[in-house]
């Protein structure tokens, strides 16, 4: 990798780490503009796994330092964690079941293996009693929230199963590798679209009840009608997360298939003159559509750690490499006296309306907030950062 670029990303690292705190994180913008409230969130959990990822391929026991004096707060003796969940009447509760905070609690993992603090396990054994084994399923898949009745959000793939993986593999003798990897499939079934070649962000499980059916479900096959990027993002990094941690030989073929199935699927929409991919991603030429951060800085990380995890074949590295730099050139700036990382949408979500004509339309996945330094890109890219400097 080249110098100066390695240089500026490390710069840039720092000065978000040294400018965060538990209660203003600089890469949460859904909390410092009020959206969430400050604590475990999946925001800083995309950062703290980044950050994981980064220690453990440099070792450097700062970075390590700083992801435990960020999460040991959070965690108490008995291993508890405070979770703030949302709900459906926008007000906060502590009360709900979510794939969401499963996300930063794959970081217990490395914590519990560094310093043998019993609070970590105990916090480990607390996200697996109280979201994992707590989560309704619709047709064998996790649903994304308690909220969202018979829902499958890609989101959630990546939120829960690498923990869940993780967990099996340490403490279940590896018997729900099959459950997972059977969740990861059937996502796929539910949400590909065959002429497109794409997966829609989500499918609901009760499409075929008038009544029940969520307004953004197609009444012939309950997919949500359009092609997410970052959807698609979460979706492979859970895909290739998931392949690194379970070691049998044929689930891990199956897992293969999906991985490439859907990065070829992908690729056939990266534009050519950003090496991005769009918000949206089918509909480049379409009106306010943009190419987006995130979900690219996703795709990046999962093409070049399958091919490093022989998960693609070695023709692949290029493409990774390429998606990479796109991002660095379009939207890695020096802003100031530091730099910043542009093009992020800040969220977009499929709800539990039955009313509201907006939920899932082109339009409402191009108008959300597009913002600068937003974990939810910021902890993809130091990912693929590192696969790029390993390639």
């Amino acid at each position: 990798m080249d110098k100066n670029l390695k240089n500026n990303i490390n710069e840039y690292i720092n000065y978000l780490l040294t400018n965060s705190t538990i209660e203003k994180p600089l890469w949460n913008k859904e909390v410092l503009i009020g959206l969430k409230k400050p604590g475990w969130t999946y925001i800083d959990g995309c950062m703290m796994v980044g950050l994981m990822g980064l220690y453990n391929y440099t070792k450097d026991e700062k970075i390590f330092k700083y992801i435990e004096d960020f999460i040991s707060p959070l965690v108490s003796e008995d291993g508890s964690v405070k979770i703030y969940y949302y709900n459906n009447y926008n007000t906060y509760t502590e009360y709900g079941i979510d794939s969401d905070p499963c996300n930063m609690a794959k970081v217990l993992y490395l914590l519990y293996d560094k310093t043998k603090n019993e609070k970590y396990l105990k916090s480990i054994n607390f996200f697996m009693d109280n979201q994992v084994r707590k989560l309704p399923r619709v047709e064998g898949n996790f649903w994304h929230k308690i909220k969202y009745y018979n829902q499958i959000w890609l989101d959630g793939l990546y939120m829960i199963q690498p923990f869940f993986a993780e967990y099996t593999k340490r403490f279940e003798d590896s018997m729900s590798f099959y459950d997972i990897t059977y969740q990861l499939k059937h996502a796929f079934e539910v949400t590909w679209d065959a002429e497109k070649q794409l997966n829609v962000h989500g499918y609901d499980g009760m499409y075929k009840d008038d009544e029940k059916r969520m307004i953004w479900a197609d009444p012939k096959n309950g997919r949500s009608p359009i092609v997410w990027l970052r959807a698609n993002g979460w979706y492979v990094m859970a895909l290739i997360d998931c392949y690194e941690i379970i070691d049998d030989p044929h689930l891990r073929e199956e897992i293969k298939k999906l991985i490439k199935t859907t990065i070829d699927g992908l690729l056939l929409y990266l534009d050519k003159d950003t090496n991005m991919f769009y918000q949206v991603v089918d509909m480049p030429n379409r009106e306010k559509n943009y190419v987006e951060t995130s979900g690219t800085a996703m795709i990046a990380y999962t093409i070049l750690k399958s091919v490093r995890l022989n998960a693609l074949d070695k023709s692949y590295k290029q493409v990774g490499l390429d998606i990479f730099n796109g991002i660095c050139n379009t939207y890695f700036k020096k802003d100031g006296a530091n730099f910043t990382l542009g093009g992020i949408c800040i969220g977009a979500g499929l709800s539990a309306s039955k009313t509201d004509k907006s939920v899932g339309t082109y339009e409402m996945y191009v108008t959300r907030k597009v913002v600068s330094d937003d974990g939810k890109a910021v902890g993809p890219f130091i990912l693929a950062y590192i696969e790029a400097d390993r390639a």
